[in-house]
């Protein structure tokens, strides 16, 4: 389906990076409104005075509510991309030193090794019988003090497989970094891991799948940051985080 939006990052239409001669979706409408810092309606300044901590704490709250915003429609983004195989697409979102470590594969630096990366798995766009669905769900964005960093967690279910031979379901989290440049928020660090992969007809009662380990066809940059299995074994990425009640 044609998406009504354009990338977040570059402003670019969706699917302007599809191979030659590929069917490009038309964006519907015009450019995506920039990321910019809140400006206060006349309004709320009214009978305050300019710098005053209460206006100063309003400004503070409203700005990081427009940065979780921005920073969710980034993932949300990233897994329409990829659930496309717009991996141009996909790969724009990164930083400049963005890097991306999925499961047990090892991390790729940079937005071209990232794009060779995920171009290795299937070609641009995506192609007829494939089914390559990521969904991003249950997001919890922690920015930093200064508000040009933040971390946020996400749970993924996945739907993946080829017609008329492989049907697999996969559940995990995300746990990723991101960046403000230039009053736009990237990437930073993509961070998947994988809880469980089971074939559609088996089910995870049945066989459970391990990791798929590095890429012999596209080797990784670095070997995987961290080591762990994937069920029936049992491992929790660390909660970046704190509890939302107690503070620990």
């Amino acid at each position: 389906m044609p998406f009504h939006y354009v990338n977040p990052v570059t402003g670019a239409p969706v699917g302007a990076g599809y191979a030659p001669g590929a069917s490009v979706p038309s964006p519907v409408g015009g450019a995506a409104a920039p990321q910019t810092a809140s400006k206060l309606p006349a309004m709320m300044s009214s009978g305050a005075a300019p710098g005053s901590p209460s206006l100063v704490r309003l400004k503070r709250s409203i700005t990081a509510l427009q940065d979780e915003q921005a920073i969710e429609k980034l993932q949300r983004s990233f897994g329409f991309f990829t659930d496309k195989a717009l991996w141009k697409d996909a790969a724009d979102l990164f930083t400049d030193d963005g890097s991306l470590e999925l499961g047990g594969g090892g991390v790729y630096g940079g937005r071209a090794r990232i794009q060779a990366y995920f171009t290795s798995l299937a070609p641009q766009g995506l192609q007829h019988g494939w089914m390559y669905n990521y969904v991003q769900e249950q997001p919890i964005i922690t920015l930093s003090a200064d508000g040009l960093t933040a971390r946020g967690r996400w749970k993924f279910l996945a739907e993946t497989g080829e017609w008329q031979k492989s049907a697999i379901w996969g559940v995990g989290a995300y746990e990723n970094e991101y960046a403000k440049v230039n009053g736009v928020w990237r990437i930073r660090r993509i961070h998947r891991f994988d809880r469980m992969s089971t074939p559609y007809v088996d089910g995870w009662a049945k066989t459970a799948l391990p990791l798929a380990g590095p890429s012999a066809a596209m080797p990784p940059d670095r070997p995987p940051s961290v080591s762990y299995q994937s069920y029936p074994a049992t491992f929790v990425p660390r909660l970046a985080f704190p509890n939302p009640v107690t503070g620990k």
